[in-house]
């Protein structure tokens, strides 16, 4: 039964959608015919709880059509718990931004068929620089003003502002959704001083707090990857080749480790086992440039995400880095410099209330 409530509605949500878009049109038509007119059953008169029932079965690109036939169905649609994933195997979506509000979204897995590519328009990516992606949250950054933004539900929690400083390249993490009362936020960068700067911010605070760690005396190099381990309740700041700083909130301490490869140090047991899995060049290897149709004169730097490891039964959550890629014309005035985003396709509604305070 679910399987063919799930297929009607697949094909008739585009119906659907351009009949709501003429329906003033069509009113106007028949005014004539006012006493038969209301005697016409409306889609928006259906019951709330079917509606629902049907919405909460959908995933997200037919969530976000269905959304948009009519205001009945929009206000049922936001009730219902849309845990959305995006395919078979999980794995997150792309999103191209950096030149005005005109973005692409990527779906679907690269491994699979049903991967598509739709044009959007987001403004709140307009001049922004996404630091941070977990839990289908984007941590967006724009100078001193930041904010959590849900792409799909348009859902925006604006933050204090951010402390001015004359670093950029900045990478951040949560350790929770930001609707979380725990949620924390972490902001890292490296200083010209070989410091690995971290600005954090717990959910209700106002004022973000500094720290900072010497790196002087160790090989770290550019930042690359922010997780949060929830069982230990600790940072970790990954380089690009294999170092390790564990930064625990709690207390303020301070870890610095080199990550070795597994395969050669399976029988050392003062080894530490990372908890996570670390996906390094996940751009490149799903060659995401030919399938988002960009030429070989763009360059592009992305942000990482944080995915659940059960979701494809790993131990551990999966840890996808930031990347730069370089474009490849000799021409340097003609590049393009474009941003992206790996983000889990999740659809979250919040009250207009909802704020950053407790």
């Amino acid at each position: 039964m679910r399987r063919l409530i799930v297929s009607y509605v697949t094909k008739t949500i585009d119906i659907l959608a351009r009949c709501s878009l003429h329906r003033n049109q069509w009113i106007g038509h028949n005014k004539m015919a006012g006493a038969q007119l209301k005697a016409e059953p409306r889609w928006a008169d259906l019951p709330t709880e079917l509606i629902t029932a049907i919405a909460d079965r959908l995933g997200l690109i037919d969530l976000l059509r269905f959304r948009s036939v009519c205001k009945s169905w929009h206000c049922a649609a936001s009730r219902c718990s849309a845990h959305i994933e995006s395919s078979p195997d999980f794995e997150p979506w792309f999103i191209l931004y950096g030149e005005d509000s005109q973005c692409i979204l990527l779906t679907g897995s690269g491994k699979s068929k049903s991967q598509k590519k739709y044009n959007i328009n987001i403004p709140e990516f307009n001049g922004a620089t996404c630091i941070a992606s977990r839990d289908g949250w984007l941590l967006l950054q724009q100078e001193t003003t930041i904010f959590f933004f849900c792409p799909f539900s348009r859902s925006r929690i604006d933050l204090p502002q951010f402390p001015n400083s004359e670093q950029h390249d900045y990478i951040g993490a949560f350790s929770s959704p930001p609707t979380s009362k725990d949620c924390i936020v972490c902001v890292v960068c490296k200083n010209d001083k070989w410091e690995v700067e971290v600005q954090l911010l717990y959910r209700g605070s106002y004022e973000w707090t500094m720290h900072k760690f010497s790196c002087y005396r160790y090989t770290f190099k550019q930042i690359k990857a922010v997780a949060y381990q929830v069982d230990e309740k600790k940072f970790h700041i990954f380089d690009e080749i294999n170092g390790l700083i564990m930064f625990t909130p709690e207390d303020g301490n301070w870890k610095i480790l080199r990550i070795l490869d597994a395969s050669s140090n399976k029988s050392r047991e003062d080894v530490e086992r990372l908890p996570f899995h670390l996906w390094r060049e996940s751009f490149k290897m799903e060659s995401m440039k030919a399938k988002l149709g960009l030429a070989g004169d763009v360059s592009i730097d992305t942000c990482g995400t944080v995915v659940s490891g059960g979701r494809r039964n790993y131990i551990h959550d999966m840890v996808f880095f930031n990347e730069n890629i370089s474009q490849q014309s000799d021409s340097q005035s003609q590049s393009r410099r474009l941003k992206g985003a790996w983000i889990e396709p999740r659809f979250y509604e919040i009250s207009p209330e909802v704020s950053w305070d407790l």
